[in-house]
């Protein structure tokens, strides 16, 4: 028994890697969740539990040095992640409407017409090409505005 007025601290066990394994991630994050069960998983996960569990072990006092470095991995990782994902919905995007804007014979006439007169102009290519995707991105800004 303690002494009167004074409270002992309960040691908690630290948290271990294997302790991290075995959480489930929160729900309500459904893309959370699905990584999670595609990637977080399995015999490669575990491997990498154990390595990071030797490192902090090794590290011994010192393993804060490991845990500052994990946190700058880690939102490291998240800003990759982040522009991985955006770059993929961009990707998509441009592949959708290249799908929407195949057309017939007489758009394919007009497209060949409108790079006719961009090439002769005097201006420097990538001039050029910008002028193009301006030029396209105004036809489709006034085409959407028109179908609403």
């Amino acid at each position: 028994m303690g002494r009167k007025g004074v409270t002992r601290k309960r040691n908690k066990p630290p948290v271990t890697y294997a302790d991290v394994d075995r959480e489930e991630v929160s729900v309500g994050n459904p893309l959370d969740i699905a990584v999670h069960r595609r990637v977080e998983r399995g015999r490669l996960y575990r491997r990498l539990v154990r390595a990071s569990q030797a490192v902090v072990d090794a590290l011994g006092k010192k393993s804060r040095v490991w845990f500052d470095y994990e946190r700058v991995l880690s939102r490291l990782t998240d800003l990759r992640q982040a522009a991985y994902f955006d770059l993929g919905v961009e990707h998509g995007v441009a592949a959708a409407r290249a799908q929407q804007l195949k057309a017939g014979r007489s758009v394919e006439k007009l497209a060949a017409q409108l790079v006719r007169e961009v090439l002769v102009s005097d201006l420097p290519r990538e001039q050029r090409a910008a002028a193009a995707v301006l030029a396209a991105w105004a036809m489709i800004g006034s085409q959407s505005a028109k179908s609403k």
